[in-house]
């Protein structure tokens, strides 16, 4: 499959238009789907064509996919891993005025498109290895040798699991040092959501009565936050080939200076500030792609009575859920910041090559503007045609 090249082809243009009030990385339409609010997508398809065309009706679909791409190095051989579920999708058939079966009238045909995304569908994820993006495609196939015209957009998609009003439970994670001190970890709820500035709290506990450590002070030396990131990618073509991934989302070294010396025990609280969606993806299980998460506090400790060589380390680790934010939340971030301007989604990098359109995602930065013509000195004209708005029947 070829893609129109509008540098040679500039008597005729396909794009994608989407009424959206936001846009994201590299002009993607930006959208927000809520569990009571899923996102309804919603746009146009245009044809323009200043003389007689060759070609098929157009062929509009939609995907809402997981993706995983890797390869592996055995010998001299290079053996390639690449996976694809689609867990939405739809399409639609978009008639063009004709003057005969394989000629597509002159002139300009708009069609409006409209779909619902499953609420149960993971927030956009862009990675080196992994993705899941929702992608529209546009495509008029022709005759050989003529090229088919085609175009695609991604649109980026902050999909939250957190429902309006809800009350979260806390995540608590309780333990006991060594049998001699209880010791306890809470997060607001285990599910966090991109940019959001979660309060973390530990709490010790005296040292027990039964314990050789009674009475004495305890020193906390060292304190770090760090997230950890888990990912996992599978190609089941491969009797279900796996590659297993981990990295360190953030190291947050906590200040510990001003955290009392005392053997009644004490509480701090630590202001964790979640990196957004340019750092952090969100957690998803698909089969090409798992992503899971782990917040941990790490501390080094001792008492008045040891040295810091006797110090020993204290480990908390919680599982948690991240999501994208709700469009309440993006506001709250925005005035907790002191910015005007709003969270924005990461750059993303197509990798999309299952078919063989690879000058597409070049195209798709254009896709959201107005299409136009070239006259044979580079100046833009306008079409001169009537847009034929067609009926978007069945939608």
């Amino acid at each position: 499959m070829a893609i129109l090249d509008f540098d040679k082809d500039n008597d005729k243009s396909i794009s994608i238009h989407f009424h959206s009030l936001e846009l994201g990385p590299d002009s993607q339409p930006l959208y927000y789907s809520t569990p009571e609010s899923p996102a309804i997508v919603t746009g146009y398809v245009e044809f323009r064509s200043i003389k007689p065309t060759n070609g098929s009706d157009i062929t509009l679909t939609f995907e809402a996919r997981s993706e995983c791409k890797w390869t592996e190095q055995h010998g001299r051989s290079t053996v390639h891993f690449h996976y694809i579920v689609p867990l939405q999708e739809k399409s639609w058939d978009i008639k063009l005025n004709r003057s005969n079966p394989k000629t597509i009238s002159p002139g300009v045909v708009r069609y409006d498109f409209s779909v619902q995304l499953d609420p149960e569908l993971p927030p956009s994820i862009e990675g080196r290895r992994g993705w899941f993006h929702y992608r529209f495609k546009a495509l008029i196939s022709r005759d050989f040798p003529r090229r088919n015209m085609a175009v695609k957009q991604l649109i980026w998609v902050y999909s939250s699991s957190i429902h309006v009003n809800e009350q979260p439970q806390p995540k608590i994670y309780r333990q006991v040092f060594n049998d001699m001190m209880p010791f306890s970890c809470t997060l607001p709820s285990d599910v966090l959501y991109q940019g959001q500035i979660v309060p973390l709290t530990v709490q010790f506990d005296p040292f027990r009565d039964s314990s050789i450590l009674r009475g004495q002070q305890l020193i906390v030396m060292s304190a770090v936050v760090k997230l950890k990131q888990y990912t996992t990618l599978c190609d089941k073509r491969f009797l279900g080939k796996k590659r297993k991934e981990k990295k360190a989302v953030f190291i947050l070294p906590v200040s510990v200076e001003d955290w009392p010396h005392t053997e009644q025990g004490f509480t701090k609280t630590i202001m964790v500030d979640l990196p957004d969606a340019r750092k952090l993806a969100a957690s998803i299980e698909t089969v090409p792609l798992i992503k899971t998460h782990c917040l941990k506090l790490i501390m080094m400790v001792r008492t008045n009575a040891t040295t810091e060589k006797e110090a020993k380390e204290i480990r908390m680790e919680m599982d948690v859920k991240i999501t994208s934010p709700r469009p309440e939340h993006v506001k709250d971030m925005t005035y907790n910041r002191m910015t005007p301007n709003a969270i924005a989604p990461p750059p993303y990098h197509a990798n999309d090559n299952n078919d063989d359109d690879g000058a597409l995602s070049q195209l798709s930065r254009r896709s959201s503007t107005s299409s136009y013509m070239e006259d044979s000195i580079g100046n833009h004209q306008s079409l001169s045609y009537p847009a034929d708005v067609k009926n978007p029947s069945g939608l």
